[in-house]
């Protein structure tokens, strides 16, 4: 009875975290990068403060991209390790 418990919870937990990542996914590919197009590189003064540049932005939003896919393959790899063995963590 209580091990059914404490798979319940751990399936609820891995959902939870599934749906963070999906939710971060969407967040990046809409908003950050929807307000990264909006960055307007020649609108900036010379003497203003040191910012990133657009394409500066698209590389960090890149990257952040590949760590999340990255995330994404190893959580999938320890689902299919958490389904062998029943959801026990």
């Amino acid at each position: 009875m209580a091990l059914e418990v404490v798979n319940k919870a751990a399936q609820e937990r891995y959902a939870t975290f599934k749906s963070a990542i999906t939710l971060l996914q969407g967040v990046i590919d809409d908003q950050v990068r929807g307000t990264i197009a909006k960055v307007d590189d020649s609108k900036l003064p010379a003497d203003a403060w040191s910012l990133p540049t657009s394409d500066d932005l698209k590389s960090l939003a890149d990257k952040a991209v590949v760590v999340i896919e990255d995330l994404t393959a190893t959580a999938k790899k320890y689902e299919a390790d958490l389904i062998a063995r029943g959801w026990r963590v």
